[in-house]
Order: C-alpha cells, then sequence, then structure tokens
C-alpha cells in the first residue's frame, strides 16, 4: 500500500458502512503499513493495515474486500500477507462475526470482547452521578507520562499513536500528587467523535475521564469502545444516552507482552488500534 491506495480504501469502507473518513485512513496508514489486491485491471478490490508497535506486539484491522469480490479467498490472502509482513510479533485484531472463523483458521484465539458505545447527542442531557475525582486537562508537558500510561496497560509502546492523537485532539488526566494517574483523549474520527483511549486506576476514575471528555464534545455522534470487564463504564454509558450497539470479538495470535495490573485500559484507541 502508498499514499495512492488511500482513495480506494476509503471507497471500500464506504462501500462496508464502515465510518472512516478518508482523513482517518490517511492517519492509519500513517501509522503503520498495509497491503491490497487488486485484478486483472489493476483496480483496487482489497486492503488491510498493520501496526507495529516495538518488536513485540502489533495488530491488524481495516481489512476491507469489495462486496461484489467477497468468499473468493482474497480476505484470507490478505491476512496471509499482513502476518508474514508482521514477523515474529504477537498479533491482536478485533474481529466482527464474519471475520472471526477465517480468523481462528489462521491462529488467532478469542481472549474477549469490545463493546461499541455510540449515540447522536442532539443536546446537552443530564448526565448521572459521577464519582469525585482530580482531574485537570491535559498540557505538553504531560505527553510523555501519558505515553508511558499506555504502554503499561497495552503492553508495548504506542508513543508515536499517542502523541498523533494528543496532538489533534484534548486529553483530561486523573491527577494524584501531581502526577498522571491516568487519561482520556477525545478528537474527531468517523462520523462524530471518539473517546479513547482510557486509561484509569478504576472505573470511578474511567467514569469520571469519560464524563468529562463527553462533556467537551461536539454536538453530533460520539463513540467510545469498552473492554467487556469495564461493567459500571458501560452501565453509566448507557445510562447517559450511549447506548452499546456493537460487539466484536477480540483475538490474539502469538503470546502478548505482559501488562501492569493497574492502572488498566477502559477504552480503546480504536478497533483497528487496540
Amino acid at each position: 500500500m502508498d499514499a495512492g491506495d488511500l482513495a480506494a480504501t476509503h471507497r471500500l469502507a464506504q462501500q462496508m458502512s464502515w465510518p472512516h473518513r478518508l482523513e482517518d485512513c490517511a492517519q492509519l496508514f500513517g501509522l503503520g503499513a498495509g497491503t491490497v489486491a487488486v485484478d486483472a485491471a489493476g483496480d483496487t478490490i482489497g486492503v488491510g493495515m498493520r501496526w507495529s508497535f516495538g518488536s513485540d506486539a502489533g495488530t491488524i484491522g481495516m481489512v476491507l474486500v469489495a462486496p461484489e469480490r467477497q468468499g473468493r479467498g482474497i480476505g484470507r490472502a490478505l491476512m496471509t500477507a499482513l502476518i508474514a509482513e508482521s514477523g515474529p510479533r504477537a498479533l491482536m485484531l478485533n474481529a466482527t462475526a464474519e471475520g472471526q472463523g477465517l480468523y481462528e483458521k489462521l491462529g488467532f484465539v478469542p481472549i474477549g470482547f469490545v463493546r461499541q458505545h455510540q449515540a447522536r447527542l442532539v443536546e446537552r442531557a443530564a448526565t448521572p452521578p459521577v464519582p469525585s475525582v482530580p482531574l485537570r486537562r491535559a498540557v505538553p508537558a504531560d505527553h510523555a507520562a501519558l505515553c508511558a500510561l499506555d504502554a503499561s496497560v497495552f503492553g508495548a509502546d504506542r508513543s508515536a499513536l499517542i502523541s498523533r492523537l494528543l496532538a489533534t485532539g484534548q486529553a483530561w488526566l486523573v491527577d494524584r500528587a501531581a502526577r498522571p494517574a491516568g487519561f482520556a483523549i477525545l478528537r474527531a474520527v468517523g462520523r462524530g467523535m471518539m473517546i479513547g483511549p482510557i486509561v484509569a486506576p478504576g472505573e470511578d476514575e474511567a467514569i469520571a475521564l469519560v464524563a468529562a471528555a463527553a462533556k467537551a464534545a461536539q454536538p453530533g455522534v460520539l463513540r467510545v469502545d469498552i473492554p467487556a470487564h469495564a461493567e459500571r463504564l458501560g452501565g453509566w454509558l448507557t445510562a447517559a444516552g450511549l447506548p452499546a450497539i456493537d460487539t466484536v470479538t477480540t483475538m490474539l495470535r502469538g503470546s502478548w507482552p505482559a501488562t501492569q495490573q493497574e492502572p488498566q485500559r477502559f477504552g480503546l484507541a480504536l478497533q483497528a488500534l487496540g
């Protein structure tokens, strides 16, 4: 894949009713690499992307095949290429029900679920009670600490990703003894805005971070993708008018690097990126 393939990637995403804007596709490609499938006429009929985080871990996503070409082994060919290009890294992805069977055949095993909470917020509604947690807006001097927090819960250094999100979005952090203990980032993506990643010592802090970010979100679609274990956060989101509209299966191939017990990851940056 090169920059000239981004328009075709965006077109395929639209054909599959995925929310990605052209600029979202460009940002994802800028952080990783990709593979394209072309037919005899040279037309792009499938794409897939991968992201490497150090030498031990990576993710795969944005695997798209033109609807009229599905069922012909193109998705398997793309996945096989992406796995090979990732080298010995452990790989994570979030699978739709349609893709899970293929990924299992390629060595991925289910390890959990992610629930997509989303709604179009037309006007400010009263939010459910929010735990009292010391928060403040992040400033550039906090960025290294936020990258370190993310690495501790993800298991690999994603500084390039976190720095990019901080540059284009707004961030809030849990302030404990003048040190960041968790954070959440709000930025424009897809059909509106998204909160993530979310890193926090516990669900009280996660709820407070999400509430602060949601209060600052522009009217329109707001999305938060959370792991299944975040049940209280999920309940708060539902009560705030952001119900779960979809569930995907998190799958792993290989041994993922160890993560810390605290803080924890309560929200994804994006399903493709983990």
